[in-house]
């Protein structure tokens, strides 16, 4: 797509919940691996680098992808997405243009809803962008908080949230674009103070958003969006596609 653009994965997850020793990204939607869906959405984006973050029983979603032009960093703790992204940091720090974040248990979104969105970003030299989806049932999500004008104030993880944002339908997809030169400096002052103990990737979007311009935009297809954190959820995808 552009000299600008590059991409990164995230991968490293165990996913307890999945109730297997295999790593998550490696589970199966009608035959094929999520990882699969996500790389091949990513390399129809053309970028100049797609790097793939790996962790739990990394050696195995190595072997898995050989075959995809990537780089691989490691997440050897699980301490968070904003950790996981701050793993690619040595690779990337010193590239211009920007970074599109996918997730790789994210298997249902599509490069022709990414295009625009990311032209858009690039187009208007944002510092952070978010997809967000609006959804009937928010549980599990984190919640977008937008400001009276409509603009995005911060993300907040469904642990975190207090009653009134647990009742906001517009949610975080977890997929992000980022201006490479603005997100590594800031990734570094983010703090694990959370239900979690986990270094959100989320908060770089309110650090970067008090100096900086970010923006967030609502996808039209909400299942796009869908992540698999568990068997059922696994199931009831395959009967949707």
């Amino acid at each position: 797509m552009s000299s600008k653009l590059h991409i990164g994965i995230l991968a490293a997850g165990k996913g307890s919940r999945m109730e297997s020793t295999l790593p998550k990204v490696l589970h199966k939607l009608n035959g094929k691996s999520l990882i699969d869906y996500v790389l091949e959405t990513a390399s129809e984006l053309k970028p100049q680098s797609t790097t793939l973050v790996v962790g739990f029983e990394k050696d195995l979603v190595k072997s898995h992808t050989k075959n995809y032009k990537v780089n691989y960093v490691s997440q050897d703790n699980q301490l968070g997405t904003g950790h996981a992204v701050l793993q690619m940091q040595n690779v990337l720090e010193n590239q211009k243009g920007h970074l599109l974040i996918l997730s790789g248990d994210v298997p249902n979104i599509k490069s022709a809803s990414l295009f625009p969105i990311i032209r858009h970003h690039i187009k208007n030299n944002h510092s952070a962008t978010v997809l967000t989806a609006i959804v009937s049932d928010s549980t599990g999500y984190g919640r977008i908080i937008r400001n009276i004008n409509g603009d995005l104030l911060k993300i907040v993880e469904e642990k975190d949230c207090n009653n009134e944002q647990r009742n906001i339908k517009e949610i975080n997809s977890g997929i992000f674009i980022f201006k490479i030169s603005e997100l590594f400096p800031q990734l570094k002052n983010i703090k694990s103070n959370n239900a979690q103990s986990e270094y959100y990737l989320t908060d770089v979007m309110e650090l970067i958003g008090e100096k900086m311009s970010i923006h967030a935009s609502i996808i039209g297809d909400s299942s796009e969006v869908l992540g698999i954190n568990t068997v059922n959820q696994l199931s009831d995808l395959e009967n949707k596609n």
